[in-house]
């Protein structure tokens, strides 16, 4: 923990505030109910972040044999740069370990610059482009060894 910041797995009852969290910040955000069913998900791994005492951000993924995509992050504007989104990277990096992960892979909007380098500080490289995947605007590929 750093600055306030704690990091745990994310409960059924976060499943608003990841909603609300979605709905502000992520292109194509997810219902409630996908949100609900992710959390319990065997194959997921969910971790959301407070700050002081406050939801202010999530990592999500999925898991599937030694790889996993990472879904989505996001930090409440409220809360952005303040160590929330590397903290939230390094302890999800740290659960893929523990899991026995060796790949990631995620996408990110091809002009969120500010996303690519934090997942640059991660060891992610650019590896594609999926053109038009956000509402028309391309999204970069990114991909580490764990």
């Amino acid at each position: 923990m750093s600055g306030g910041i704690r990091i745990r797995f994310a409960a059924p009852s976060d499943a608003r505030n990841i909603a609300e969290t979605e709905r502000l910040y992520i292109d194509c955000p997810w219902t409630l109910q996908q949100i609900e069913s992710e959390i319990s998900s065997d194959g997921a791994v969910f971790l959301t972040a407070e700050f002081d005492g406050e939801f202010c951000g999530y990592v999500s993924g999925a898991i599937a044999a030694d790889e996993c995509e990472m879904s989505n992050i996001a930090v409440s504007e409220k809360y952005r740069r303040r160590g929330v989104g590397r903290a939230l990277m390094r302890e999800f990096i740290k659960i893929l370990r523990e899991r026995s992960v060796r790949s990631v892979f995620l996408l990110v909007r091809d002009d969120n610059t500010a996303a690519v380098e934090l997942y640059s500080k991660f060891g992610f490289e650019i590896v594609g482009t999926r053109h038009g995947y956000y509402k028309g605007k391309d999204a970069k590929i990114m991909r580490t060894t764990l």
